[in-house]
């Protein structure tokens, strides 16, 4: 039992509101309830098939039959069906401390819907952060490295925050709502990115920065049957024909939900961001009615590696963080909106050409492991041109063995030309296993035309119409001068006659 809420327990009570303790080993969920004389800690039994799982209970409980009074059960909420209990029934194993299920021990099958079913992952590790206020766009238009202003209501977009030197904190998915933006940040993340936009924040900005995650639950569905069971639900409307990053405030199970169109791996799906209380009703309504398979997070990072999507830790490779060039992020990035974080570093590297290293996938004959080195021959040796920073084992397919990598971007021809898609590499510096380095769908390799800085001869160009343009105004602003002075004289020498 707690003391009443007050000023000096306030933080108290909302921390123990979904928090964890330890029960004979494991951790125990327990979930506070307000009561007149204080609050009142529902401890629940730590479960044996998820350890390490962290949350709020979500289950709902019965009034006590025969009872005089209301028991301490039926002080319970009635907030929805609990999501974990549906998991550990598909067979979902969890991770020490981790939010989302590791495997269902069905990594194969999963990976075979993305491509000819539909899966569903829950993401809900992936911070939420809504940024709001009369000052939100231009504060997000100095912080992010694509044109926030060019984004209307409805919309959404990849986008990057970067350090001063151009190099990535992290790759964001950024929507703008009507009343502001939501921002989804990588797994772990979350309280960086949020700590770095907030000492950002001015005394005279008008915005706030506030951390969703913990009310919400986010679920992907993939694969190319994702549309049919979006349109059986009636929750696709103006999305399914949509951009990536379109999305629409709906509603489910009467809560509300955020349907946004588009796989962050390129799949055909959908990110759904929904109230807690409806996430396990509507995870059991995905699998149990429309047939989903249920995909951890194991089977999400082989596909993940597939496609060529940095990581989080990829993208602060230790030692040597990743521009968002480097990393292949060019569709995140305008050179041409006007000042931001970050900006003056990647024009500067754009104009003189001078991205270093390229993010590459790797085809690996035996399996290889983070931060093996890359060698490539070179005449009669071999020299180093690249790391390896992600590596996964995908039994499902002919070559299991997949890695991504930067690589020497020195390592092109003389005409520009990509010399290293289908090259012949070796990953570590004894193990020498080789490699086929192959092209990634994920990244891009050039800017938008929209985003392009404006060359020299078109600034040029555009200054000398506009000195035109204001030399012609100016002339035009001298002869109606001359010309009311002429009036003005000829009237006078009317009313002098008169």
């Amino acid at each position: 039992k707690l003391d009443p809420p007050s000023e000096e327990n306030t933080d108290q009570h909302r921390h123990l509101r979904h928090s964890a303790i330890t029960m004979h080993g494991r951790r125990a969920l327990c979930t506070c309830h307000d009561l007149s004389r204080g609050s009142l800690l529902r401890v629940t039994p730590p479960s044996t098939s998820a350890p390490g799982r962290l949350g709020p209970s979500r289950r709902r409980h019965a009034p006590s039959a025969g009872s005089a009074s209301p028991s301490f059960d039926d002080l319970m909420p009635e907030i929805g069906e609990d999501l974990i209990d549906f998991q550990e029934e598909a067979g979902a194993v969890f991770g020490e401390g981790s939010a989302s299920p590791l495997s269902y021990g069905n990594n194969s099958r999963a990976l075979f819907s993305v491509e000819e079913d539909a899966a569903v992952i829950d993401a809900s590790e992936w911070t939420r952060l809504r940024v709001a206020g009369p000052d939100a766009e231009a504060f997000l238009h100095g912080q992010l490295s694509v044109d926030v202003k060019r984004m209307a209501p409805g919309t959404g977009r990849e986008a990057c925050l970067l350090t001063p030197q151009g190099r990535v904190v992290d790759l964001l998915l950024l929507l703008r709502m009507e009343t502001g933006f939501m921002i989804v940040c990588s797994p772990d993340m979350g309280i960086e990115v949020k700590g770095h936009m907030e000492k950002h924040i001015f005394m005279s900005d008008d915005v706030t920065v506030i951390d969703v995650s913990r009310s919400t639950t986010m679920l992907r569905l993939v694969g190319p049957k994702s549309n049919d069971i979006m349109y059986t639900m009636q929750l696709q409307r103006g999305t399914l024909g949509g951009a990536f990053g379109t999305h629409e405030v709906m509603g489910f199970d009467g809560k509300p939900l955020v349907v946004v169109k588009g796989d962050p791996l390129g799949y055909s799906g959908y990110s759904l961001i929904v109230d807690e209380s409806a996430a396990g009703t509507l995870w059991k309504t995905l699998v149990s009615g429309f047939g989903a398979i249920p995909m951890g997070t194991e089977a999400w990072n082989i596909a993940r590696v597939a496609s060529g999507r940095p990581s989080a830790a990829e993208l602060r490779n230790p030692g040597e963080p990743a521009t968002a060039f480097e990393a292949g992020l060019y569709h995140t990035v305008s050179l041409n909106k006007g000042c931001y974080i970050g900006q003056e570093a990647l024009s500067k590297i754009y104009t003189k050409d001078a991205v270093r290293k390229e993010l590459w996938g790797l085809r690996c004959t035996s399996p290889v492991e983070v931060g093996d080195e890359v060698f490539a021959n070179a005449g009669a040796e071999r020299v180093k041109v690249g790391t390896v920073t992600s590596c996964v084992d995908d039994t499902s397919k002919p070559v299991k063995h997949l890695a991504l990598g930067y690589l020497r971007r020195s390592s092109r021809s003389a005409a520009g030309v990509l010399t290293w898609n289908n090259a012949t590499v070796f990953v570590g510096a004894t193990a020498q296993v080789p490699a086929t380095v192959t092209a990634i769908p994920y990244v891009t390799r050039r800017l938008d035309k929209e985003d392009q800085p404006v060359a020299e001869e078109d600034r040029v160009e555009s200054q000398a119409a506009k000195a035109t343009t204001a030399a012609v105004e100016e002339r035009e602003r001298e002869t109606m001068v001359e010309n009311q002075k002429k009036i003005a004289a000829w009237l006078d020498s009317q009313r002098d006659s008169d």
